[in-house]
């Protein structure tokens, strides 16, 4: 499987696009409405991201943009709606490591191939990962933490909605050596909702998810993912403070069906990019704890390659085997 993703990664660069003898259309693009598949529920950072990305392009096209969530699978369901969609710039989809890289690794039965069975149009940024639990449960900080898992073995449960949910929880498994069981959810609404009704102790939920929750109270955050302390959180330890080396991160980007005309990808693309330099559009993300990327098309597909390569090593660590 591992030298499987390094294989697909490469392609990622050396495919011929269809798209590489159509014709140029992007002078008529966009002549109708579009619409943004978000293969997750509402409140996540791709989500969110593609809500303020849909005003952004209604605002300079001039055209309607529906935001559609189509949650389900780890994202695999909206993943496959994008891949049926008509190639002609119109259905785009909101893409990240639980949809791409991770894929192959944690699914037997991907229903798409990630590399070539998608234009890979732009990435919006990365974003790392914290571990909450419910305002007033008796864990005070990530110490807390791992004593009550190693105190009650098979007894501690975390919840999952996505990969960059389900892997920093299990790299924190081999890394404390302790048993905590995942329990998957189809939306980051529903994790939160048992999370605070006490049915499951933790949930790893990327920045963007967990800002409003802790802002409003209902969490307390125990760690990041990223190796150091965000100026946001600064009294938010780094998990690499207690296992050195602890580095995770997911990314948000945006794609097409396979086929759309190489003109609209590079027309999509430059708005992509025109939007991360808007105040409004980039001060937002950042706040929420983007860390932004300005990438060429060609650009996104080189950051691909460096992707699947770290994923196939969070997998490897983290002992997973496809379901």
């Amino acid at each position: 499987m591992k030298r499987s993703l390094f294989m697909r990664a490469a392609l990622i660069a050396s495919v011929a696009p269809a798209w590489a003898i159509a014709p140029a259309m992007a002078q008529d693009y966009p002549g109708k409405p579009i619409q943004i598949i978000v293969p997750f529920g509402p409140g996540g950072s791709g989500d969110i991201t593609a809500r303020l990305f849909g005003k952004f392009l209604e605002e300079k096209w001039k055209q309607p943009v529906a935001i559609i969530n189509r949650p389900g699978a780890n994202g695999l369901i909206g993943t496959a709606s994008v891949k049926t969609a008509p190639a002609d710039g119109y259905t785009l989809g909101i893409a990240s490591s639980s949809t791409h890289p991770a894929a192959p690794f944690l699914f037997k039965n991907v229903p798409y191939d990630w590399v070539t069975d998608f234009e890979h149009v732009g990435l919006f940024g990365v974003v790392g990962s914290v571990a909450v639990v419910r305002a007033d449960s008796p864990i005070k900080d990530l110490p807390s933490f791992v004593e009550h898992a190693k105190a009650n073995r098979g007894k501690t449960f975390y919840g999952y909605f996505n990969t960059t949910s389900q892997i920093p929880a299990e790299l924190l498994k081999v890394r404390a050596d302790i048993a905590v069981e995942g329990v998957a959810y189809k939306a980051i609404g529903n994790a939160f909702s048992d999370l605070l009704g006490g049915q499951i102790d933790i949930v790893f939920v990327d920045y963007v998810a967990a800002s409003a929750h802790i802002s409003g109270g209902k969490v307390r955050p125990l760690a990041i993912t990223e190796p150091t302390r965000r100026a946001a959180w600064p009294d938010v330890p780094a998990l690499a403070e207690f296992y050195p080396g602890f580095d995770f991160k997911g990314y948000v980007s945006l794609m097409a069906p396979a086929g759309v005309p190489k003109d609209i990808v590079l027309k999509i693309n430059e708005a992509l990019r025109e939007a991360l330099k808007t105040p409004a559009f980039r001060d937002r993300l950042q706040e929420l704890g983007f860390t932004l990327r300005d990438y060429s098309v060609d650009d996104y597909k080189a950051f691909l390659q460096g992707e699947a390569k770290a994923w196939a090593e969070y997998i490897r660590i983290a002992k997973l085997t496809p379901q």
